[in-house]
């Protein structure tokens, strides 16, 4: 399975925190807690992108965040180099993850991690490759721990998006508007964004030409306006490429990532960070049970 596709979008981050404290005496606190499971899982139409299942368990207050596993060895050039390999404390490894829908059920099972770089594992995949989920389709969800809630969840999936490129300039500026049309659809939001492919120029900030926008589906179209800039970048020694996505989500994501934002959400997948303490799609424990769908078109940005 190439784990390349995994997450094409995805967005791994760092979260600092900086704490003042004057000086004293720390209190220790207990708690009578129980823990419970914790599930992300995400079903993607995009052939691109693998649906994948994360497990794990709530912590205390007085558990690390990471436990060390290992240590890797690297030769190169002739010269060794040590990496240190950590994981989540509160990752399971020993779930039973099934998701059914169209009359079968499909087994997700844990690949591990075995590199520092590979953030793309430690998750349940369809390992036999033989889930091809379906649009507008019901899905059920299962995930079995020993010593846990049954976690269970259920969604439809959404459509698949249609970026129309016979109607999209292929060549667009910031200093001009333009505009991007897709293939109506009855219903539902959309997340429409644009991204640098690989940026060769240093653009003052609020110049950038990336943009993301919650679009109604039902319009078919949006028109990214003008970005008024005076000396806003040096002109361009070589082809620069936006690259423009068009996301369907159901109605559980919707929910859980854009709604949400309000309420301290953020999106994996929209260069945010996680969620804590909060379910969607799912009964049984916390997190979310989504489903995606994307489409993309690559245009030539012009000065």
């Amino acid at each position: 399975m190439n784990f390349k596709k995994h997450l094409q979008s995805i967005i791994f981050f760092l979260i600092l925190f900086s704490n003042a404290c004057e000086e004293g005496t720390w209190e220790l606190l207990e708690v009578d807690y129980e823990p419970v499971l914790n599930v992300f899982a995400i079903i993607s139409l995009d052939p691109e992108v693998d649906s994948f299942v994360r497990v794990y368990r709530t912590t205390n207050l007085s558990e690390e965040s990471e436990i060390y596993v290992g240590i890797d060895t690297i030769t190169f050039d002739n010269e060794d180099y040590y990496f240190d390999i950590y994981e989540p404390a509160a990752i399971i490894k020993n779930a039973q993850v099934s998701i059914k829908g169209t009359g079968n059920s499909f087994s997700f099972n844990f690949v591990p991690k075995q590199y520092p770089w590979e953030y793309k594992k430690n998750v349940y995949l369809d390992t036999l490759g033989t889930f091809t989920p379906q649009p507008a389709t019901t899905y059920l969800l299962e995930v079995i721990v020993p010593g846990y809630d049954t976690v269970k969840g259920e969604l439809i999936t959404p459509e698949i998006p249609v970026l129309i490129d016979s109607l999209i300039q292929d060549t667009i500026s910031t200093k001009r508007e333009y505009k991007i049309l897709w293939k109506q659809l009855n219903e539902g939001k959309g997340y429409l964004t644009g991204r640098l492919d690989d940026q060769k120029v240093n653009y003052v900030k609020g110049c950038e030409p990336d943009f993301d926008r919650v679009v109604d589906l039902q319009s078919g179209s949006y028109i990214v306006p003008v970005k008024i800039c005076e000396d806003q970048q040096s002109i361009f020694d070589e082809t620069q490429h936006l690259i423009i996505q068009l996301m369907t989500m159901d109605e559980n994501y919707y929910n859980y990532f854009i709604r949400g934002e309000e309420g301290g959400y953020s999106n994996f997948l929209l260069n945010s960070g996680t969620t804590s303490g909060q379910s969607v799609g799912i009964e049984g424990g916390l997190g979310i049970f989504g489903s995606i769908a994307t489409s993309k078109l690559d245009l030539i940005l012009e000065d």
